[in-house]
């Protein structure tokens, strides 16, 4: 389990980032605070392993506890989330290693992006590498794109899945995808992780009048190029 820690001082916002955290498997909110003051207490307290971390803080800015953080060499793990989208805050965040930057107001589709992405590309602190790794994790996004598979993930499958997506007209339910695949449930689930975090796909959910609601998936553009990769 990912222990989450959330400093944020307007409640309702809270409120919504608590529902959203509640919904995203691997996650736990485990200390928030709604001053800078009280939040280095509670990560200091807490030791948490991510930091979801306003800008505007009262009369505060959030860059602060971000400084404050790396000088100490805390290791934790960061994402913004700010109506801040100035270049001076947004390029702060980016030298002080945020993993991402959330622009208030922003959609759960998003937010579950970013943990999804996060959680794909977490560094475990015993972990070594080699120098495509280090390439695949620094250098995301270039036209010779090489991807790291997590253990349960097979090339094949994954070209199985993908393509079942770009062929469909639509989104699809998971239920949908997994027949036309023929792939568990179990397994399909892996799959769809990967594709989140490495934003091939989009999600969509969907409420019902009664029950749970559900998620459809659909495959972005990006999907084709991840049939041309590399793969270590």
């Amino acid at each position: 389990m990912i222990r989450v820690a959330m400093v944020e001082d307007d409640l309702d916002v809270s409120k919504f980032h608590r529902l959203f955290l509640s919904k995203v498997e691997g996650f736990e909110l485990i200390c928030e605070a709604q001053t800078v003051e009280e939040g280095l207490k509670q990560i200091y307290q807490n030791q948490p392993d991510l930091l979801l971390l306003d800008v505007y803080i009262g009369n505060r800015n959030g860059l602060e506890l971000l400084k404050q953080i790396r000088a100490e060499g805390k290791n934790i793990d960061v994402i913004l989330i700010t109506s801040a989208n100035d270049a001076h805050t947004v390029q702060t965040g980016h030298r002080y290693g945020v993993i991402d930057y959330l622009i208030k107001p922003f959609s759960f589709a998003r937010f579950q992006e970013a943990l999804n992405r996060y959680r794909a590309n977490r560094i475990d602190s015993n972990q070594t590498f080699s120098q495509q790794e280090v390439d695949r994790l620094l250098h995301k996004g270039g036209q010779n794109q090489v991807y790291t598979l997590p253990k349960g993930i097979t090339k094949a499958t994954a070209f199985r899945v993908i393509r079942c997506l770009m062929e469909a007209d639509d989104y699809l339910t998971a239920n949908e995808l997994a027949e036309r695949c023929c792939i568990s449930h179990v397994s399909l689930r892996k799959y769809i992780r990967f594709f989140e975090a490495e934003r091939l796909i989009e999600t969509e959910l969907i409420y019902q009048n009664s029950g749970r609601p559900f998620q459809k998936y659909k495959a972005l553009p990006e999907s084709a190029q991840f049939l041309k990769a590399s793969f270590i």
